[in-house]
């Protein structure tokens, strides 16, 4: 989706649309848990000018599916995707008292700024969204998908699920300090 900032009047800019599953598929894929797209993902965005800042505030709410951290169960999740951004010129952005104050300082590999963590930059008179949703998407991920609380997962021997039935396995890990003992028999 791509937005003409010459569109975005005094009173603000209001846009919807729908992200194939397709794309949202693309949007999460070589995340570790194996997302994938169960439906398409529904955008709502405001967008407001400041001066030659852009304020873009914006909600959707994708369905997901994959497969349960602990028991492998298929399950799906719904995920909050809600932000405010603010999107600065590049030439502003390079330019700034922010730049200035940043030369003054050695490099540091990984450094963040808390006062910049809510701004872009933008080049030129549109916005390209796809980018940036696909990162507040990614962002909002949970890391460790759980189909409950509760779930007790896999036995670590049999591999059953122990959710549905509890198996005979010895699952107790034995201290490794007394491992030694074990050897010998009492007589």
């Amino acid at each position: 989706m791509r937005v003409n900032i010459d569109e975005i009047k005094e009173g603000g800019l209001r846009r919807e649309w729908d992200v194939s599953r397709e794309a949202v598929d693309g949007m999460v894929s070589g995340d570790r848990a194996g997302y994938r797209g169960s439906a398409p993902l529904h955008v709502q965005a405001e967008f407001t000018k400041a001066e030659r800042r852009i304020i873009i505030e914006a909600h959707a709410r994708p369905v997901l599916s994959c497969e349960c951290g602990r028991c492998l169960v298929p399950m799906s999740v719904e995920v909050a995707v809600d932000f405010e951004l603010t999107l600065v010129p590049e030439d502003e952005y390079e330019s700034g008292p922010r730049a200035a104050r940043d030369e003054s300082k050695a490099a540091t590999a990984g450094s963040f700024q808390a006062e910049g963590a809510d701004e872009e930059t933008y080049r030129g008179k549109e916005i390209d969204l796809d980018p940036i949703l696909r990162e507040q998407l990614v962002l909002a991920l949970p890391g460790y998908p759980v189909c409950k609380e509760s779930c007790k997962g896999l036995c670590t021997v049999c591999g059953a699920n122990l959710n549905e039935r509890e198996c005979d396995c010895e699952r107790r890990v034995p201290d490794p300090r007394w491992a030694g003992l074990e050897k010998f028999k009492r007589q």
